[in-house]
């Protein structure tokens, strides 16, 4: 772990690059699923045919907006887009499409605090978010001393959220990097899930001593940090290089940089004379985009509590910790099923089943639960039956799959359907229970030797003869009555 050398203090901005959760591309009409088989969502605008024109998305132009309302900032009710030209193999037009001097966003800040383990209160201001199109992917070492292209993402709608330089410590990066995460992840913004890239963060760095301008150091840009973990290293590494350099008497050059977590220091990949002469112009092919206040009052009104908000009344409300709040907040749409579905019903059992089983469901089958077959009805249905031991966990298990696969029918249809009726009659348990002790004499024998694990033997022969449908716990008392009524 670095620390920060005394007398010197460090200034931290930060660039993220978020992916929307839009259907389409930012200026066409393929499908935004980027991770499927290798170029086949992708067409000639795109591609940088000739000639293809592209036509913005609104959808996207909405989920920036929301994004900025969010983030307590300004929305422009004009803002246009720029060309920003560099020649690469994935970015198959020679430019990218952003808003780098008109952007949709200005101003606003985010808070942290004691509910992000902050010991005192940070606002870091936000400088600009704008929209832009995200470039395809190169795949390397497939085939040696070739690069291969996949643009199923060239043209995704990205936001770039850029910070102001307010942020002093790593630890303050990373609770900023979080907090974004469950922001715009609670507003249905985006998954902002950094290991598939729909998050990627940028971060400037530079240091100065106690009693200069904090805005007098030299910056360096450190790129592509791909998690919370390597954010806080890489911006550790980063002051004390810079540090030490200030402290040998040397400038610390503007440069950008990459991390090596192994070696735990950063390298130069880019020094400031090679960097590259963007050439803004604005775009000709795309129209300014026009918001009036009528429709940003629209807008405002549709956005959900805060995850502050909803944080501080959730956990005294229903007796829950942070934690399980946060878990709910990373899946948009989780508080409001949770909250419709916890009335009258037990707190902790109703969130265990959705951050285990409801969750586990969505993570096998790749969905969000927006969008996903299951629900409220269907799932107090099962939380109903299993609480009143009308079904098994096993069984309720299997209900939410068939649920979550599409079933339409009732709980009570499906138990039917199945066989799956608990039997209630001790008379009838009692009946099947002493055909089980008397067609197994050894294991008996074996039980009232002092071997009472042989119970579970039992228990299961019964649960097996009656498909399950009998209540475990009952099945267990009478077995062992039965047992120990043979002493």
């Amino acid at each position: 772990m670095h620390q920060t050398t005394a007398g010197f203090k460090a200034t931290i901005g930060l660039e993220l690059h978020v992916q929307l959760l839009a259907a389409q591309k930012l200026f066409s009409a393929a499908s935004a699923k980027w991770n499927e088989p290798p170029n086949t969502n992708v067409n000639v605008a795109d591609a940088g045919f000739p000639g293809a024109l592209p036509q913005l998305n609104p959808e996207c132009v909405q989920l920036a907006a929301r994004a900025i309302l969010a983030l307590n900032g300004q929305i422009q009710q004009r803002s246009a887009f720029d060309r920003k030209h560099y020649f690469y193999a994935d970015q198959p037009l020679g430019y990218q499409i952003t808003q780098q001097h008109h952007p949709i966003g200005r101003g606003g800040y985010v808070d942290l605090g004691s509910l992000d383990g902050l010991e005192y209160v940070k606002r870091i201001g936000i400088h600009q978010l704008q929209l832009e199109q995200d470039t395809a992917k190169s795949i390397h070492g497939v085939y040696p001393g070739h690069v291969l292209v996949d643009l199923n993402r060239a043209g995704v709608a990205l936001i770039e959220i850029v910070s102001k330089p307010d942020v002093d410590t790593a630890d303050e990066a990373v609770m900023y990097v979080r907090k974004m995460q469950n922001l715009l992840r609670h507003i249905g913004v985006s998954n902002c899930n950094m290991e598939e890239g729909s998050l990627r963060c940028d971060v400037n760095v530079s240091v100065y001593r106690d009693g200069e301008d904090r805005l007098s150091g030299t910056r360096c840009e450190l790129k592509n940090l791909n998690s919370l973990k390597v954010i806080r290293g890489a911006v550790n590494a980063e002051i004390s290089r810079q540090i030490a350099v200030v402290q040998r008497g040397e400038n610390v050059e503007q440069e950008t940089r990459g991390y090596d977590a192994q070696s735990d220091t950063t390298f130069v990949t880019r020094t400031k004379e090679a960097a590259p002469d963007y050439r803004y112009m604005p775009e000709p092919d795309v129209p300014e985009i026009h918001i009036n206040e009528s429709w940003i009052t629209r807008l405002r009104k549709t956005l959900p509590e805060t995850p502050e908000a909803v944080m501080s009344r959730m956990m005294p409300q229903y007796g829950l910790v942070q934690e399980d709040v946060e878990t709910m907040l990373g899946e948009p749409g989780c508080t409001v099923f949770f909250e419709q579905a916890v009335v009258g019903r037990d707190p902790k059992r109703v969130l265990s089943w959705i951050t285990s089983e409801v969750f586990g469901q969505l993570a096998y089958r790749s969905q969000r639960l927006v969008g996903s077959s299951l629900t409220v009805p269907q799932f107090t249905q099962i939380i109903d039956a299993l609480s009143s031991d009308a079904i098994t966990s096993g069984q309720a298990k299997q209900l939410l799959i068939e649920f979550m696969d599409g079933e339409q029918r009732t709980i009570d249809e499906l138990i039917a359907a199945h066989g799956w009726e608990v039997i209630s009659d001790d008379g009838k348990l009692r009946v099947i229970s002493k055909q089980l002790l008397d067609t197994h004499p050894k294991e008996v024998a074996r039980y009232l030797k002092g071997q009472t694990r042989r119970l579970n033997f039992f228990v299961g022969k019964l649960m097996q003869a009656t498909n399950g449908q009998a209540k475990p716990q009952n099945a267990s008392e009478i077995m062992k009555e039965l047992l120990e009524a043979r002493r």
